[in-house]
């Protein structure tokens, strides 16, 4: 069990957290849209995740950057790519409107290689069909928080006619990743009805990562979410059935997350914390990365 405790000495803003669903006809491909307004100093991690666009409206927000210097700040208008690692990030206060996407979102919304993005920041460009810091004006210049919500369900609706042949795999291979009744790869190809090779181009081109790789990180993200609500219990009774013990658990947190996890309960978390519980409530899902696929 974990003894919840925030670091001596260290101030820490409490950020505001807020979740709106997408208008019905999007739901299968965002999982939300969602505002962060910190009023100070916010240092935390983000968890493994699907892709996020990220919008900045005050304030300077910076990011772990896994491939090239230690932090990059973000611009205003920003794609991150899908992610198999924990993501610190810090900033001196500020807001900003976020769109998580699902698979089948970065499929009909964003396009391309998935893969080639993966664990990167980069600028959102006119990846939506129109210039990202168009859309930041229009945003900015919206009165209220639903009236922004309302351009992006327009914006994204007319976005989302596009199709693509790759959907019903998509789908299958989504809801079999949530479920995590997945033995392993072999069994996963199964479950989504394709040879392995078909998965494994799948998973690289829409999920960004390879199909072992998923199957890692769903397991951890799967932990991590019945950890979360239960810190008073006993870890070996939470640890999901597909690791071998606690041992191999606590190195597969280290990996993902970058720190132990008695460190990392033990450190503020004061955004994720705050964002896991509003999340659960508005969507039913604690993380991005166990969000339903197809759920409305």
């Amino acid at each position: 069990m974990f003894a919840e405790a925030p670091i001596s000495g260290t101030e820490h803003a409490v950020p505001d957290v807020r979740f709106h669903l997408a208008a019905s006809p999007l739901r299968d491909l965002i999982t939300s849209y969602y505002v962060v307004e910190a009023p100070g100093p916010l240092h935390d991690s983000l968890h493994p995740e699907w892709a996020n666009i990220r919008f900045g409206f005050a304030g300077i927000w910076e990011f772990e950057d896994f491939h090239g210097d230690d932090i990059l700040t973000a611009p205003v208008a920003t794609l991150f790519g899908p992610t198999d690692r924990g993501r610190r990030f810090s900033t001196s206060g500020g807001s900003t409107l976020g769109i998580g996407l699902t698979p089948l979102g970065w499929l009909r919304l964003v396009g391309g290689d998935a893969a080639r993005v993966a664990n990167r920041i980069v600028p959102l460009g006119d990846t939506l069909g129109v210039d990202g810091a168009t859309i930041c004006r229009a945003l900015a210049a919206c009165a209220t928080e639903l009236e922004r919500i309302a351009y992006l369900d327009a914006l994204l609706t007319r976005r989302a006619a596009r199709s693509s042949s790759r959907e019903e795999l998509t789908r299958r291979a989504h809801a079999a990743l949530v479920t995590g009744a997945i033995e392993d790869v072999g069994d996963f190809a199964a479950q989504v009805g394709v040879e392995r090779r078909t998965l494994n181009r799948l998973c690289m081109r829409v999920f960004g990562f390879t199909p072992v790789r998923l199957l890692a990180r769903q397991r951890f993200l799967r932990t991590l979410a019945a950890i979360r609500d239960h810190l008073d219990r006993p870890l070996s009774e939470l640890i999901d059935g597909d690791y071998y013990d606690q041992a191999h658990f606590n190195r597969d947190f280290k990996a993902f997350m970058g720190m132990t996890p008695t460190a990392y309960f033990n450190s503020p978390r004061e955004m994720l914390r705050r964002a896991g519980a509003e999340r659960h409530k508005a969507l039913g899902a604690a993380v991005q990365g166990l969000h339903p696929a197809g759920s409305a």
